[in-house]
């Protein structure tokens, strides 16, 4: 019985410290495509692309070399505030999503439009893309967005990304 007891906690132990490697194997990866001057960025009206307007209006960024996508921010702009996604990729694959939102700020019973709050942040690691497996650390509370379930919910954007470029 101290036998099994021994295996299983070595087990979660193993577990636990592999996926704190994996956000530390991300995070490297991610620097370096932060780090990474050979990357072509190319803007987009994020009106255009998706014939949705906003208030704000919005953009599209995508970060390629020759052969893929590395980095796409989508930043949309609502009457309250704005909503930022960042997903960086490896192989074509997301690796980590950063979703952040802002709200205007307020002064005398009206709205700031040049100062922001940061209200929401929630950082994704994802370990299996296909099996839907991730680390999720959230900061705040939505308040211009539903909350995603999965991160098949940012597919969207990444098919947004590609059609753009590629047209």
């Amino acid at each position: 019985m101290k036998n099994a007891f021994v295996i299983i906690l070595t087990l979660i132990g193993f577990l636990a410290f592999g996926q704190e490697n994996n956000v530390d194997r991300i995070d490297n990866e991610v620097k370096f495509i932060e780090s990474d001057s050979t990357l072509k960025e190319t803007e987009f009206d994020w009106v255009e692309l998706t014939g949705i307007s906003t208030d704000g209006g919005g953009i599209l960024k995508v970060w390629q070399n020759e052969k893929q996508i590395c980095k796409i921010v989508e930043e949309i702009g609502l009457s309250y505030g704005r909503i930022r996604t960042i997903i960086y990729l490896n192989d074509g694959i997301p690796i980590k999503i950063v979703e952040t939102e802002e709200n205007f700020g307020h002064e005398n019973g009206e709205l700031n439009y040049k100062k922001l709050n940061k209200v929401f942040r929630a950082t994704i690691h994802i370990f299996d893309w296909e099996n839907d497996e991730s680390k999720i650390v959230q900061t705040g509370k939505r308040v211009l967005s539903e909350g995603s379930c999965s991160t098949f919910d940012y597919e969207p954007t990444i098919e947004r990304a590609k059609k753009a470029i590629t047209e």
